[in-house]
């Protein structure tokens, strides 16, 4: 790991900032962390220079402040809706024995994708190398009909990312990289037997969802949902006829999947809310109804956005993270009955950062510290195998 990183996370209604340094263990250390409220991303939001600058500058201040040491460089990620992802794959059919060169430009093909601007590879990541359809673990010196290398193209959206590049220089902030902040999750909270087995990684933040897949290793799909943890407290606040903010600490009572007898003591909340210039208690059947609801519909939707791509048998389990929803009580039964599949949360193991609502600002500390490559480094171990022969040679 290096010494130490700052790492910011622009999510679709705050800002984080997190100053990072190695542990003793080599696990990641928190120094220093900043969250600011924010209009967010979507919507043309992060157009805005002076709400961006002063949003950044404030985040940063609180970092520095418990810190305390000042930032002069830092990595930027980029947010999910601001990411795609490619499957592609090199083909070559050898003349004789596999070699060096033909690795090299199978991966070079395997790369190759023409992007419109103003999108860019950030990353590929390789998977199988495949000997006329079985994967092989280094097949230099073999020979074989076809050769074939799968990978996962992942681009950015590079006017986001100069605007937010621009703004943190303006505040005398140099960025060294930008991070895909789903590549950084899936690193750090999902381990290589899931990523190998085949795991769904769902992010929801206050506007969106973020999916992930990963399968044999590697990231195959990649989209987003613009729908959220503040679409569940303004249906409460609609339906319940009170503020956002009292929306947003009434649906913290609820137990998802939490059946009620019909009671009248135990089906009414006893909490004076205020609707107007009326105080009254609200029925907990109702709110849990409100809530269950939205999140029923954005599990759904979740749910037939993979299967519309014929990815429903691709993974065995499912981690939860982010604000957003799985905060809830209930949530991972409740998730499990939709998705039909096991349930998780991705929780940082981090003092101060154990929550889920801190998964994609440590997520990018974890790799900013490390320098781990997303993905499967088989390919990698083939390359530095011929390294160490170069330099015996």
């Amino acid at each position: 790991m290096n010494n130490a990183v700052t790492v910011i996370d622009p999510g679709t209604t705050k800002l984080s900032v997190l100053a990072c340094r190695k542990g003793q263990n080599g696990s990641l250390k928190l120094t220093g962390l900043g969250q600011v409220g924010y209009s967010g991303v979507q919507e043309d939001g992060w157009k805005s220079e002076k709400m961006l600058y002063h949003s950044l500058d404030a985040a940063l201040g609180q970092a520095r402040k418990m810190a305390g040491y000042k930032f002069k460089r830092c990595i930027l990620g980029i947010p999910n809706e601001f990411c795609g992802l490619i499957s592609n794959a090199g083909n070559l059919s050898p003349g004789s024995t596999i070699s060096e060169r033909d690795i090299s430009e199978l991966r070079r093909l395997a790369a190759d994708y023409p992007l419109p601007a103003p999108w860019e590879i950030s990353n590929v990541i390789y998977g199988d190398l495949l000997m006329d359809g079985s994967p092989t673990a280094n097949p230099i010196g073999l020979s074989c009909e076809t050769l074939e290398l799968h990978a996962s193209v992942i681009c950015i959206q590079t006017d986001f990312a100069r605007q937010l590049t621009k703004v943190l220089r303006s505040l005398k902030i140099d960025v060294d990289k930008w991070i895909p902040v789903p590549l950084a999750c899936g690193e750090a909270l999902l381990t290589k037997e899931d990523r190998e087995n085949g795991v769904l990684w769902l992010d929801t933040g206050g506007e969106c969802t973020d999916i992930l897949i990963y399968k044999g290793g590697i990231p195959i799909f990649l989209d987003w949902l613009p729908l959220g943890g503040n679409d569940i407290s303004r249906d409460i606040a609609a339906g319940i006829g009170v503020s956002f903010e009292e929306a947003e600490r009434l649906k913290r009572y609820c137990v998802l999947g939490l059946a009620f007898s019909g009671d009248t003591g135990t089906s009414q909340l006893q909490m004076p809310i205020c609707g107007g210039q009326h105080i009254h208690n609200v029925s907990v059947d109702f709110l849990q109804k409100i809530v269950e609801a939205r999140i029923e519909e954005i599990l759904e939707l979740v749910h037939s956005r993979i299967e519309a791509e014929g990815l429903l048998t691709s993974y065995s389990k499912v981690v939860l993270a982010g604000g957003g929803l799985a905060l809830f009580r209930g949530i991972r039964h409740f998730t499990a009955g939709i998705l039909g599949q096991s349930v998780q949360l991705g929780v940082p193991d981090v003092i101060g950062l154990s929550s889920p609502i801190f998964s994609a600002v440590y997520s990018l500390g974890y790799t900013g510290l490390t320098g781990k490559p997303a993905g499967r480094s088989g390919i990698r171990k083939i390359f530095g195998a011929l390294l160490k022969k170069r330099e015996m040679v």
